[in-house]
């Protein structure tokens, strides 16, 4: 062999080592800030699970990842954790459940559990909101904790709450706020200890008819509708998905577009950080015999950096909301492929606008079809499409 060829020889050899020393060395950069993380976690990380009666959530959604550990637990068999695979300090995920109010009604109680962290840069926060007869948020219980030390072993947290006769729906939710890891375990429900002190603070959103016109607010209410004329009486059954028989503010020009795909309409962001974008119809209506209203749709949506879903609105005849629903607290963001949803809304004899329609808080695409209204003739009850009562406390 002669003394070229053994140098070219050599020179393959080197330069494939530093491929290789150079390959291994980025990924080592890219995943260092998953190294307080075990094998079965970042299995997990890669393949976010669904925690059975949670609503998993995250802004910006694809900023955090949710597991389930059969390692790190309190009690029990298990235990679910959030994780921000960057090292920032901005943004949130958590985890919501909600349930119907009924069975706490005239009690003061207390939502309380376990959580554990590892590298955290930010809060763990619990909140235990209630929803009152029109399904309006009027009161929160919250707990901030900021540990001294990022890596804090298993600490009780705990919340009390009055629950007031007239509560329709309590949602609680643990919270990740920034960068790390937390894991949460062995959560409840039950009767606050004698002596307690309700830590909960009014928390009410202003109605339309209580609020100033500043341009922030108007072009608020243009968005959602409410200064939109009515199309005409509403029709019940299928819907068209023509886009002449729907509607997207002139406000939200510049940030989202609706266009007609197939038998699909297309809701989507079209600048980097937009706010929220709504396609809507909206009816008069009139028909006193009638006592609850559904709005059901097909949707899917992709690369959604908060949330997509529909939506339904009730108002008298001045435009206050007399009931509302977007699904806040079953609706997430990400990719999804088609699944169906619906709404369903008490009507009142005041009822006299019908408005819905689909929603895309910040950045993504939303397609809707199949969308239908049903009128319902038996009493309805707000949040039919929560539980009825806490389950999966410990996420077995």
């Amino acid at each position: 062999m002669t003394t070229a060829i053994r140098t070219f020889i050599f020179l393959i050899i080197l330069c494939c080592t530093a491929i290789i020393y150079t390959a291994i060395h980025d990924r080592s950069v890219q995943l260092s800030h998953f190294n307080f993380l075990t094998n079965h976690q970042v299995i997990a990380v890669n393949n976010q699970p669904e925690v059975k009666n949670w609503l998993l959530y995250a802004y910006p959604y694809n900023d955090y990842r949710f597991g389930v550990s059969k390692n790190e637990i309190y009690h029990g068999k298990s235990s679910v954790f959030i994780v921000n695979k960057l090292p920032i300090e901005q943004g949130f995920g958590l985890i919501r459940q909600t349930i119907k109010a009924e069975q706490f009604s005239g009690k003061t109680i207390e939502f309380s559990g376990y959580f554990k962290t590892a590298h955290l840069k930010g809060d763990v926060t619990f909140e235990l909101d209630i929803m009152d007869g029109n399904d309006e948020l009027f009161r929160r219980a919250k707990a901030v904790y900021q540990p001294n030390d990022p890596d804090q072993q298993w600490q009780r947290f705990s919340v009390i709450a009055s629950i007031p006769d007239n509560a329709s729906a309590l949602s609680y939710s643990a919270q990740l706020l920034g960068s790390g890891q937390v894991w949460f375990d062995d959560f409840n429900i039950t009767d606050a200890p004698v002596g307690a002190k309700d830590t909960s603070e009014p928390l009410r959103f202003q109605k339309p008819k209580h609020a100033s016109d500043s341009p922030e607010r108007t072009k608020y209410l243009n968005i959602v509708g409410y200064n939109t004329p009515p199309f005409g009486e509403l029709n019940v059954g299928n819907q068209s998905i023509n886009l002449k028989d729907w509607w997207i503010t002139d406000d939200l020009a510049g940030e989202y577009s609706l266009t007609q795909e197939g038998n699909a309409l297309l809701l989507e962001s079209i600048v980097e950080e937009p706010h929220f974008g709504v396609a809507l119809k909206r009816y008069q209506f009139k028909n006193p015999n009638v006592q609850g209203i559904k709005f059901s749709a097909q949707i899917k949506h992709q690369f959604v950096k908060s949330m997509a879903s529909i939506w339904l609105r009730i108002e008298d005849k001045d435009k206050n909301n007399l009931a509302f629903d977007n699904l806040r607290f079953s609706s997430a963001g990400g990719s999804s492929d088609w699944q169906n949803v619906e709404v369903v809304l008490p009507l009142s004899e005041e009822a006299e606008i019908i408005s819905f329609g689909a929603l895309l808080i910040s950045s993504g695409k939303l397609w809707l079809r199949n969308p239908h209204i049903e009128l319902l003739y038996t009493p309805v009850k707000v949040h039919s499409n929560v539980l009825s009562n806490p389950s999966n406390l410990s996420f077995e």
